[in-house]
């Protein structure tokens, strides 16, 4: 991926209907919408040559191959994905004492379109939103 884009949204998450909501949701909002099922799919569509960078990640933790926590490590890792803010979606009723981990920025779901966009507004002109 080449430069960041500010209307472009990654949403890494293993349920579909979540992806595809939040996806057409976000998608009507103006926002370019990029979807991956689990981290490692992640990092291969964000290491790609050409594509611009996403302006946030919305990031599952509990995910099958790559989970939401092992992502994030391996993006804190990569000093050119390292800046893009992630905000953190999970049904996980510790999901409030597990963000604290990555830096505090998470949503709970069941999510709601109003949080979601307020969240993607706050953290994506942000250089890190984690850092």
């Amino acid at each position: 991926m080449k430069e960041q884009s500010d209307h472009i949204i990654l949403i890494i998450d293993d349920d579909a209907d979540v992806r595809n909501t939040l996806g057409e949701l976000l998608a009507d909002e103006g926002y370019t919408v990029v979807t991956a099922v689990h981290g490692l799919d992640a990092l291969a569509k964000l290491r790609q040559d050409g594509q611009p960078k996403p302006c946030v990640i919305l990031l599952d933790l509990m995910m099958p191959v790559m989970t939401g926590a092992e992502f994030y490590a391996e993006q804190q890792r990569d000093p050119y994905l390292a800046p893009i803010p992630v905000v953190i979606i999970s049904a996980d009723g510790n999901v409030q004492q597990k963000a604290a981990a990555y830096g505090g920025v998470y949503l709970a779901k069941p999510l709601r379109i109003e949080t979601v966009l307020d969240a993607i507004e706050r953290h994506r002109n942000l250089p890190s939103a984690l850092g």
